[in-house]
């Protein structure tokens, strides 16, 4: 029976082993003749970046220095070099072209700090993948509004290169985190409020943060995270993308590296998209979910920062169950609230709406038990397009209703991942771009009408919502929260 079952195992494996062969041999041959040749900033690599460990980088002001030399190589590198720069008129390396000015001329590929005169508290804040510290600008703005010190991380492999990207570590981006982290902590003094907020990558930076300092004293812990779209769960399938790429060391298969190929003519977001990046947010939110399992285990969970997260029904790179399943229904009820952004359900385009949406909503609406507030923004009624607030407290079933005053605007029919921290007059993301004093470049004011192929990038990059109508929502939970902590701890002394 023995040497009968170690045939077919062998047999097994030897299937498995081929099946795998085979799919990076398609996936390389698929590549190559699918992308376009790799152009410099595909290859290129930047010398002065952080990684973990790096001996000369022991606080931040020592990666703020060190990311002077990166932007400074980069402009020598790439940029002031004829045979590497990009001949594309508005490309992103095209010297002299608006995204150019934007990208290297403003502040917001970099990390940067906002102070008021009399601080109030401090917040940090931390960007997602492939984006740059412009995505969390109008959340800086509003905690700056607040009276909170505010400090903007750029992750390591971000805002210069999207082959930054090819070799950078989740850990690069923790200890990057853990260097932001006690600058910002620091800034805000004894007595006041340290809080962080994130998007997508960099919120699952931020809870990693949080639930590492339920057991480490040398971090300071916050008192709130904020997070939205956090990336707490990706596919099951992510692991695939340890394996697809392991023939990009040959010449010819080099393209196997990447998920995705495009003009690079974003200022503040990289369109190229390679396999390693994929594969880090996958040991991310594995990581991620350990230390939370460490910490349910220990039960200090109770002692984890009050959370609000902001997450859209509808979301092409996150899984909204995934981030009530495996992170806010872990929490023991300690004031932590999801905000649901639905999708429009007037009934003009009810008929369109997927049903795994639906799903998702009916769902989250019968479980009255969980540990936390639950606040659904979404039509008032299904024959308009005025939204209201929809509010449950924890482990109620009770509803109350506040209208807000805003509509979704014609023709959008859901929010998106991308979309969440942009308010609508952001001036290269928003709907109706306010001038900001910068060249103008209002991408996402750009309506893409025509044949599919036509353009040199996919029509629906430029179809997809990159802004928030109800970003005021974002606003308001913020501009309340923090008078709440500030009152609390006006009683505490």
């Amino acid at each position: 029976m023995f040497p009968r079952l170690r045939k077919w195992l062998v047999r097994g494996a030897l299937i498995g082993a081929g099946a795998v062969a085979a799919l990076v041999l398609v996936y390389s041959v698929q590549a190559r003749r699918r992308f376009p040749e790799l152009r410099a900033w595909h290859t290129l690599r930047l010398r002065e970046e952080f990684h973990a460990g790096r001996d000369d980088v022991r606080t931040f002001d020592d990666y703020l220095r060190l990311e002077e030399r990166l932007f400074a190589e980069l402009r020598e590198r790439l940029l002031n070099d004829p045979a590497a720069a990009d001949g594309f008129v508005i490309g992103r390396y095209h010297p002299g072209s608006v995204p150019a000015q934007l990208a290297l001329d403003t502040p917001y590929n970099r990390s940067y700090e906002l102070t008021p005169p009399s601080p109030r508290g401090s917040a940090l804040l931390v960007h997602g993948l492939s984006d740059s510290p412009y995505s969390v600008r109008a959340l800086a703005q509003t905690f700056f509004d607040q009276g909170y010190d505010v400090v903007v991380l750029r992750l390591p492999g971000h805002g210069t290169t999207p082959s930054m990207l090819r070799d950078v570590t989740w850990r690069d981006w923790d200890a990057a985190v853990t260097l932001a982290a006690k600058h910002a902590a620091a800034r805000a003094g004894p007595g006041r409020p340290f809080v962080a907020a994130g998007h997508s990558t960099g919120a699952a930076l931020l809870a990693l943060y949080a639930a590492r300092a339920l057991r480490d004293p040398a971090l300071p812990e916050p008192s709130r995270l904020y997070l939205i779209s956090p990336a707490i769960g990706v596919s099951r399938f992510a692991f695939l993308t340890n394996v697809i790429s392991v023939l990009s060391f040959v010449p010819w298969f080099e393209t196997s590296a990447w998920l995705d190929v495009l003009p690079e003519y974003d200022p503040y977001k990289y369109n190229s998209f390679p396999v390693n990046a994929a594969n880090q947010i996958y040991h991310l939110t594995g990581a991620l979910q350990d230390e939370l399992g460490e910490a349910q285990k220990a039960g200090t969970l109770g002692a984890f920062p009050r959370t609000i997260v902001f997450q859209s029904i509808v979301d092409a790179t996150v899984s909204a169950s995934d981030v009530v399943a495996d992170l806010l229904a872990r929490l023991p009820a300690s004031g932590h609230e999801l905000v649901v952004f639905d999708v429009n359900r007037q009934d003009a385009l009810q008929g369109l709406i997927a049903p795994g949406p639906m799903a998702d909503l009916a769902r989250l609406r019968a479980a009255t038990n969980v540990p936390f507030r639950i606040t659904l923004i979404g039509n008032l009624d299904e024959r308009t397009r005025e939204v209201a607030a929809f509010t449950r407290a924890s482990g109620s079933s009770e509803v109350s209703v506040e209208p807000l005053g805003m509509s979704w605007p014609a023709g959008v029919f859901s929010l998106a991942h991308v979309a969440l921290p942009f308010p609508p007059d952001d001036p290269v993301y928003g709907l109706t771009p306010a001038d900001d004093g910068h060249p103008r470049f209002p991408l996402g004011a750009f309506a893409a009408r025509g044949e599919s192929g036509a353009l040199t990038v996919p029509l629906g990059m430029l179809a997809r919502l990159r802004c928030n109508p109800f970003f005021d929502v974002i606003r308001s939970k913020i501009a309340a929260s923090c008078k709440e902590d500030e009152s609390a701890l006006l009683q505490h002394h």
